[in-house]
């Protein structure tokens, strides 16, 4: 990695950054100095009511900042491309200039330095914190799919883009990943992963050439955003995509899988598979690609990787201190161990049935195994909403769309539907009570024929944690369940003497452990047997 030239020195450069933090400009901004935030290529200085971010004077190969109109054309472009999806947010490039010694916001004279002004978005609406506060819904990310979908219906195309969607491209970005990741090996990633990392990508590229060539032909490589992480979400009445990539159209030229891959794979990261699988089905069933999951897996793990690499730059960079560099590495571990996981399908074809009483948490483990997996869910919930729709809703336990006959015609709905996805995928992950044993033999029988094995994930949660977590999700009328306390207690009485099935190939889930230890420790029991 080059360092900037003479003119441009970093010491002097972050030195010059940190007295911009007392601009008199800033007056009407809250508390000087505002706050600081760097990554390792921009730093960003927070008002109360606006954003000044400034490139550092850094040369990394992928990007070159080094020169002062490099950095005022980044800006330009910084702002040109991220109005596209967040228009109101990106005001102006504002000039630093030299005042009575001290570096200002200045429009006037020559300029020393450049930024990109912006807004200041609500901290409490950027997606990432509100999946920290618990206070995401179903609906926020399904207005987030909808978006970027609506974003990449309109994206630039054509010949110019559609190079950095070909094989050989995606082969070239892996070589370089690997590359540059090698120095960290034994300290972010271990050896064992960095090698099976290299030696999946290889197979997986090796058997997939034809696939990036009918993605082109499909029309799905876009100028997209390049870096659609939850931080870069703010959900407030519009949704607002901010932060893209400008600096290099490789990284932000891509097929749009690798962008939904990428949200995925962040609200994963951020403790929540479940609402990672959720954004990925919704943003299919928008953009109507077919073939959306097939690539999920390759890209989830393309993105987790970068995440794991950028993170791991930072152990070499004098500007961090010794405990920044510590917890940039136990993060950057943690993203090459998700990639290494999303590298790892299942050894032979499965049906994964995920089961128990209602309110136990099936469905956020069905989608949590189903990402990790690149799986699909089929879920009685959605089946009985298609069939039954206009019955489903208040209704007393065993009637309308629950009744005999539906319930029937519901699971063997679910069955069908799996059987097609099982032979699609090589596997599929189906959601349901599943506590009557006709049904549990329907789903046993249709992976006998397809030739696959059947296993049994049961959710068990206590039954306050229960009524809890059905009274948050009427408060948020979430989901498609219509199950009430009275469901769960009626379905508990009732299958109460219901005997457990044998214990090899059925696995019991405690619910009060966190979705993402839960949902892993199911997957390592997947693929052992």
């Amino acid at each position: 990695m080059k360092r900037g030239d003479e003119k441009s020195d970093l010491k002097d450069w972050l030195a010059m950054v940190d007295r911009l933090r007392y601009a008199p400009q800033w007056a009407d901004e809250g508390p000087v100095p505002v706050e600081m935030t760097q990554t390792h290529i921009s730093v960003v200085l927070l008002g109360r009511m606006r954003v000044l971010k400034l490139k550092k004077p850094v040369n990394f190969g992928f990007l070159d900042y080094t020169t002062l109109e490099r950095r005022r054309l980044a800006c330009e472009a910084e702002i040109r491309l991220n109005r596209r999806l967040c228009e109101q947010t990106y005001l102006k490039v504002q000039p630093i200039g030299q005042v009575d010694g001290s570096p200002q916001l200045s429009d006037s004279g020559e300029a020393i330095e450049y930024g990109v002004l912006m807004k200041r978005l609500p901290a409490e609406r950027m997606l990432d914190e509100m999946v920290r506060q618990h206070s995401v819904t179903e609906a926020d990310i399904e207005r987030v799919a909808r978006r970027l979908d609506e974003f990449h219906r309109t994206a630039r195309r054509g010949p110019d883009i559609d190079r950095w969607g070909t094989w050989e491209e995606a082969g070239r970005n892996w070589d370089e990943n690997f590359a540059q990741t090698e120095p960290f090996v034994g300290r972010t990633i271990d050896a064992p992963a960095y090698r099976l990392l290299r030696d999946r990508v290889a197979r997986w590229l090796g058997a997939h050439r034809a696939v990036f060539d009918e993605r082109i032909r499909q029309g799905r490589v876009v100028d997209g955003h390049g870096d659609v992480r939850g931080e870069s979400v703010c959900v407030t009445d519009g949704i607002c995509i901010f932060d893209c990539i400008e600096f290099n159209d490789r990284f932000r030229c891509c097929d749009v899988a690798s962008e939904v891959a990428f949200l995925a794979m962040d609200l994963d990261s951020l403790g929540r598979p479940d609402l990672g699988y959720y954004f990925a089905e919704r943003y299919q069933a928008h953009a109507s690609d077919a073939h959306l999951f097939r690539l999920l897996p390759f890209y989830r793990c393309y993105r987790a990787y970068v995440r794991g690499k950028v993170l791991s730059f930072r152990l070499g960079e004098p500007e961090f201190s010794a405990a920044d560099k510590s917890r940039a590495a136990e993060r950057a571990a943690r993203y090459f161990e998700l990639a290494r996981r999303y590298a790892t399908p299942l050894p032979r074809p499965m049906v994964i049935a995920v089961m128990g009483l209602a309110g136990t948490g099936k469905t956020s483990m069905a989608r949590a195994i189903a990402g990790e997996l690149g799986l699909r869910v089929v879920s009685t919930d959605a089946v009985r909403q298609e069939l039954f729709g206009h019955e489903k809703g208040a209704t007393a336990y065993g009637q309308g769309a629950y009744r005999p006959e539906a319930n029937q015609r519901t699971y063997e709905t679910l069955v069908e539907r799996g059987r097609r996805l099982l032979i699609e995928d090589g596997g599929v992950v189906l959601d349901g009570t599943l506590l009557r044993e006709d049904d549990r033999l329907r789903v046993q029988e249709m992976a006998s024929a397809a030739g696959a094995t059947t296993r049994w994930i049961e959710c068990e949660l206590p039954a306050e944690l229960v009524r809890q977590r059905l009274e948050r999700r009427r408060q948020r009328r979430e989901g498609l369940s219509d199950a009430t306390w009275e469901t769960y207690l009626r379905q508990r009485e009732e299958y109460m003497a219901s005997s457990r099935r044998e214990e090899v190939g059925h696995l019991v889930v405690d619910m009060t452990q966190r979705l993402p230890d839960g949902a892993r420790r199911a997957t390592d029991w997947l693929r052992e047997q």
